[in-house]
């Protein structure tokens, strides 16, 4: 990808690639949509009548296969109930908790991991007697929403790697499948024994870019088509006594549900990612305006109803912008790089002209690819640079108020301020501000509320920081990031290490700053120390 964005930032990427992420599939049986396609469909199967005993054999039937596969692979089936509902977030946290070990253990064959059987509200055909006024009986079918049994299947696949298949057992046999870019990359890799590090579900370090990139660009829908298939002439069948069978007419047709294309960013300093994320989180409700989202999806006509969110997905900061059902996101991943996320839910938007038949799922992944290059490109401009010396020299002396107060001038002296003012540098503070009581919570019971009020009232009067309008939440300025950043770093890399012959790592580790400063302090630490050991002066 070139564009403005890379040219700006060239210096300080490390290197960029765009992938598939979340990749959800419908599988629909064509024609079960209405009752009476439903009844045609149970003739053409050799069933005389629609009842509702015909509805539940076909269910038992399919139960009853899988079961018997289970016991036959041994393959565990877990009940998903309440308790599994209250203790995890979703059934994917569930199979990385039990099953982690059967994850991220390196697999060149299939393996079926386990099967969670789960009851959900679907749209589904029941049955009813009807008496005529003529006193004639018939049966009447119609359409209704109704608990169903239903199984998802955990599945390392030998060429997709960590996914799902989810198969409901009541007519119409509504179906799903789960798989995710990055899971496949890295299946991939492991195919090849390529190296690579992986930090959660990104590529922090790729030992070979271009295959990476070849990879992307030859993924055909036939490669998840085809293993859809596999697994579903698995699954779906019918128990018949001697052996399960699957008729032609229940063949299903698979179509996009939802679709994720990424674009990250890797960067050669995590302080840069981190600087450069809080920089954005400035700027972005600029690109939140309709006729910017517009632009941005590539949209031929106008489209108003959309808005911008700024919230915590786990512990990351994220900014997220909707327009009719699809969106994008940017986010600080892993601390080390920056996501673009372009999110399809909704094909059908004006100018997309994107199909729902999965066969057609290369062309979302460009269309993708484009948003998220169009989004890079609106960030391009982001000012990156630190505090000047005139608006330094206002944190040095007491200010006085328009009332009269006395301020007191922040003094870095004091090992506490330094641990403070690090904690308001966390991207998630700088993300949707913080409270007092929220600081407090990094600290325990050794330092009080009011001295933590003290020393915000420092920095609000002198515009480190300010109150978010109509709340309780306060949020670091651009100026008081620049401030508090410096102060940190000429603390860290000039003034301790005259006073002692170890840098405190931990303070650093904690402070967000570009790879070309960051790279200059550490050669003026360095002679510094040398200087110190040469002379040999004494801490």
């Amino acid at each position: 990808m070139t564009n403005k964005f890379t040219t700006n930032f060239r210096e300080h990427i490390d290197f960029m690639y765009t992938s598939f992420d979340r990749i959800i599939l419908r599988g629909y049986i064509t024609g079960l949509f209405v009752e009476g396609s439903v009844i045609k469909l149970l003739r053409n199967l050799g069933f005389t009548n629609h009842s509702n005993g015909v509805l539940k054999l076909l269910t038992d039937q399919l139960n009853s296969h899988i079961k018997n596969l289970s016991e036959k692979e041994n393959i565990k089936i877990h009940w998903w109930g309440n308790l599994e509902k209250e203790k995890y977030h979703s059934k994917l946290d569930f199979i990385k908790d039990i099953y982690i070990p059967d994850i991220n253990k390196k697999q060149k064959n299939d393996k079926i991991i386990c099967i969670i059987k789960a009851t959900e509200n679907v749209r589904t055909f029941a049955n009813k007697d009807i008496t005529t006024k003529e006193g004639k009986k018939h049966t009447q079918m119609y359409s209704c929403n109704k608990f169903v049994s239903q199984y998802y299947i955990y599945i390392q696949d030998k060429t997709l790697g960590m996914c799902y298949l989810k198969i409901s057992s009541y007519i119409p046999f509504a179906c799903e499948f789960y798989m995710n870019g990055h899971n496949y990359l890295k299946q991939q890799f492991d195919i090849q024994d390529l190296d690579y590090t992986m930090k959660d579900n990104s590529f922090t370090k790729v030992g070979n870019i271009d295959i990476l990139n070849e990879l992307v660009k030859n993924f055909q829908p036939s490669i998840a088509l085809n293993r859809i298939d596999y697994w579903m002439n698995k699954f779906f069948k019918f128990n018949k006594g001697e052996k399960s069978t699957c008729s032609k007419l229940l063949t299903h047709n698979w179509f996009t549900s939802q679709t994720e294309i990424s674009t990250n960013t890797i960067f050669k300093s995590s302080k840069f990612a981190n600087t450069f994320f809080q920089n954005i989180l400035n700027k972005h409700h600029t690109i939140g305006l309709p006729d910017k989202l517009t632009e941005i999806f590539g949209l031929k006509k106008a489209v108003n109803n959309s808005k911008t969110t700024q919230n915590k997905y786990d512990v990351q900061a994220c900014i997220k912008h909707w327009l009719e059902g699809n969106s994008i996101k940017c986010y600080n991943k892993s601390g080390c790089l920056i996501r673009v996320e372009t999110t399809i839910n909704n094909p059908g938007l004006p100018g997309l002209k994107l199909k729902k038949p999965a066969c057609n799922l290369q062309a979302y992944y460009w269309y993708g690819f484009e948003c998220n290059s169009r989004y890079l490109t609106t960030i391009s401009n982001i000012d990156i640079s630190i505090l000047d010396s005139n608006t330094f020299d206002k944190y040095q002396e007491r200010f006085i108020t328009e009332k009269g107060k006395n301020i007191a001038a922040p003094d870095l002296r004091k090992h506490e301020q330094i641990e403070l003012y690090s904690v308001l540098l966390s991207a998630n503070n700088f993300a949707i501000g913080f409270r007092n009581k929220d600081i407090r919570k990094y600290f325990g019971s050794k330092t009080k509320t009011a001295k933590i009020a003290y020393e915000l009232l420092k920095l609000r009067e002198r515009g480190a920081i300010k109150k978010i309008k109509n709340s309780h939440y306060y949020q670091l300025t651009q100026e008081g990031l620049s401030w508090i950043f410096y102060c940190i770093y000429n603390y860290s890399y000039f003034i301790n290490p005259l006073l002692s012959k170890n840098c405190k790592n931990e303070i650093k580790k904690n402070v967000s700053m570009p790879s070309k400063i960051e790279k200059a302090y550490s050669q003026i630490n360095d002679a510094i120390l040398l200087i110190t050991k040469e002379l040999g002066i004494a801490a």
